[in-house]
Parts: C-alpha cells; sequence; structure tokens
C-alpha cells in the first residue's frame, strides 16, 4: 500500500505538537542550525536576538501565549483527523484520543510558563501520540 502525504498527516501533527510542548529543548535549540550554518544571513541578528528573548524569565511571556496558540490548534486538527480517519477502525480508542486531547488542551490554556508546557510533553505522547500512531498503523495495513 502505498502511503500519501494525507495519510501521514495526523502522526505527522502528533510528533509536530510534541516537539513543540517539549519547550525547554524547543528553546534552547531555536533556530540553531541556521545560526551554525549561515553566518552571513541579513536577519542572524534578529534570530539570535529572539532566541535571547526566548529563553529569558522576563520576556518569555511574549512568546508564551503564541506558542500555546500552535499548540492548541495542532491539537484540533489532530482531533479532526483522528476522528474522520480512524472511527470506523476502532471508536472506542477514538473516544479515548479525543478526551484526552481535551484534557490536555485544557492543560495548555492554563499553563502560565513554559515549563509547565514541558510537563505535558510525556501525557500528550503517551494518550496522543503512541494511540494515534497506532490506528494509523492499523489503517497502514492490506485490507
Amino acid at each position: 500500500m502505498v502511503l500519501t502525504i494525507s495519510d501521514l498527516t495526523p502522526i505527522s501533527l502528533c510528533i509536530a505538537t510534541q516537539e513543540l510542548l517539549d519547550s525547554k529543548r524547543f528553546r534552547n535549540n531555536f533556530c540553531d542550525f541556521t545560526l551554525f550554518k549561515y553566518k552571513d544571513l541579513k536577519f542572524l541578528g534578529k534570530i539570535i536576538e529572539t532566541k535571547r528573548q526566548l529563553n529569558s524569565s522576563s520576556l518569555e511571556k511574549n512568546f508564551l501565549e503564541g506558542h500555546k496558540t500552535a499548540i492548541l490548534s495542532n491539537i484540533d486538527k489532530i482531533i479532526s483527523l483522528v476522528i474522520s480517519r480512524y472511527a470506523n477502525i476502532d471508536a472506542r480508542a477514538v473516544e479515548r484520543i479525543v478526551e484526552s486531547a481535551k484534557t490536555i488542551m485544557e492543560k495548555v490554556l492554563m499553563a502560565s510558563n513554559f515549563d509547565q508546557l514541558a510537563e505535558l510533553e510525556p501525557e500528550f505522547k503517551s494518550k496522543i501520540t503512541l494511540k494515534v500512531y497506532e490506528l494509523f498503523t492499523i489503517s497502514s495495513r492490506p485490507r
């Protein structure tokens, strides 16, 4: 069976969201490849300034709300895709994923700093990413 980008989207969104929830690594590694590889870019100074602000406890609030909205948007898309693609495979598993996703969305909304977001990464991985992956593998099997 040939997999399409569309087939991979739910699990890809899970992986991307999990990366966003690992906010310590996100902040520490922000644009590192670009910073180390392309020293001649005109906007390099802006990237360095942004990285410093991301890692400043007094300025992190500037980025936190935008970061949270990206996470929430991804989770919303994951819920939609999981329901539409996998409900016919295992409705009960889909129900559990959706309930877990809604709980995590609430926790994301309540997070007041990046460390609180980082605490959600293991829960997201176990209750969303791995469960979506299980459904993805079932749906990818030849019929």
